[in-house]
């Protein structure tokens, strides 16, 4: 107790006010407590006011509110300890004792740091490895995505700033079809191109340098596919003039792609009647891989450029898995995995020439697509010996015979029709085995 400060007036009794400080010193900081106990109320809780007369009674109360008086400091102590330890009801956090802390805590830290085995620091060599490494796998991947997933967005097509003046609304129709399907940037016009339509591909190899380090390779591949866009009345006109071969070939010149295939579109409705149309589109097929499309309206024609887009895109990934299957399979004895299997049934192998060769020429009519029993049995009797009718037709003029063919009328009723006449012609006539009939 430092201080006592009697409040006495005369007779009356006596009231107490004890103040202390307290100083409770940490290991680094310095923390003062004060404590104020007033024992105004013990005295409330004494026992009644004595008289002059009456004896002395024993102070015990008094000696049990000191003994809580210290009970309330020693817990202050600990109170004042634990705010210093953890911060609790303190937003200072530099009252925090770390020494205590510190040695207080289970060092785990150390003992992981020791289990754990040193890394070793890597060389020039190493880290140039690593760095080349890392590029190389950023090539590759763009390279995968340029055939697979992003095929489209490394797909542009070139349209003439001709077609686009002379078919209003088709540049607009364009934009929102290709913003449509998120390849808006792949339309790109250009002067020079005048009606024609071209698709070009931006293709990603990898190739090393002098110093042996890969590095990234660019370059536009144009696709060999074009298209010309010619309106329907002109080409009317150009085909009764009988000048569509040199129509054809005039526009082949301002596209070198070696061997390329050029779509005709008409826009528009094309007055031609069809018996005359079509083996038109077979001769120019034929001679010079040119076919003919017709498109009515601009969202039409703006759909066929999207589509041919994707198309083209989407073929580098089939060309690629087919020279992968020819590589993967040609290293066993010269054969590969890509061979010509023939499901069907197996001719006879006995009996007269006549007989043989009739079984198998009827097993090979069975292999065309969408020709019936009727139609095959009907174009047995007309070429019973296939040898003959490839003697035949190929001193016949290609319309003749294919009016012969076409014409001929199956038990049903039905003709043979131009397609399947075709395909008969074509499988007869070809002497390269690579006619592709579409």
């Amino acid at each position: 107790m430092d201080d006592a400060i009697v409040l006495s007036d005369g007779e009356e009794d006596e009231c107490i006010l004890i103040e202390e400080s307290t100083v409770v010193t940490e290991s680094r900081d310095e923390k003062i407590c004060s404590t104020s106990f007033s024992l105004v109320d013990a005295v409330n809780k004494a026992p009644p006011p004595r008289q002059r007369s009456d004896a002395i009674p024993k102070k015990d109360w008094l000696e049990e509110e000191m003994d809580e008086l210290e009970e309330l400091m020693k817990k202050n102590r600990e109170n004042n300890q634990k705010t210093a330890i953890f911060g609790a009801g303190n937003d200072d956090l530099r009252d925090i004792d770390l020494d205590f802390l510190n040695s207080n805590r289970p060092s785990t830290s150390s003992t992981i740091a020791q289990n754990k085995p040193e890394k070793r620091k890597l060389t020039e060599d190493e880290k140039e490895k690593q760095r080349k490494e890392k590029e190389t796998r950023k090539i590759e991947r763009e390279m995968s995505a340029a055939i697979n997933s992003k095929c489209e967005l490394y797909t542009y097509c070139h349209i003439g700033k001709t077609v686009l003046d002379t078919l209003p609304g088709l540049e607009a129709e364009m934009r929102v079809l290709y913003l449509e399907r998120k390849i808006e940037n792949q339309m790109k016009i250009e002067k020079d191109l005048g009606t024609r339509i071209e698709w070009r591909r931006k293709c990603i190899e990898m190739k090393e340098d002098e110093n042996g380090r890969n590095e990234r390779f660019e370059y536009m591949s144009t696709q060999n596919l074009f298209a010309v866009v010619v309106p329907a009345a002109t080409l009317k006109d150009v085909i009764a003039s009988n000048s569509l071969s040199d129509f054809i070939v005039e526009q082949r010149t301002h596209f070198q792609n070696g061997r390329c295939t050029m779509l005709i579109v008409s826009y528009g409705r094309l007055d031609i009647h069809k018996k005359r149309l079509h083996p038109l589109s077979l001769e120019i097929y034929e001679r010079h891989r040119a076919q003919i499309v017709q498109i009515d309206n601009i969202p039409e024609l703006a759909l066929f450029t999207a589509q041919y887009l994707r198309s083209l895109a989407r073929r580098e990934k089939k060309r690629m898995a087919m020279v992968d299957e020819e590589n993967s399979g040609g290293g066993g004895g010269g054969a590969t995995s890509h061979k010509l299997q023939y499901q069907g049934e197996k001719g006879i192998v006995i009996g007269t020439r006549q007989e043989i060769v009739s079984d198998w020429w009827s097993k090979m009519l069975s292999t065309i697509d969408r020709l019936s029993d009727g139609q095959r049995r009907a174009i047995l009797q007309l070429i019973p010996d296939p040898i003959a009718g490839i003697d035949k037709y190929s001193k016949m003029d290609y319309s003749l015979a294919h009016k012969e063919i076409s014409d001929l009328v199956a038990e049903n009723g039905r003709r043979v029709g131009p397609a399947i006449a075709h395909r008969l012609l074509t499988m007869l006539t070809d002497e390269t085995g690579t006619a592709i009939v579409e």
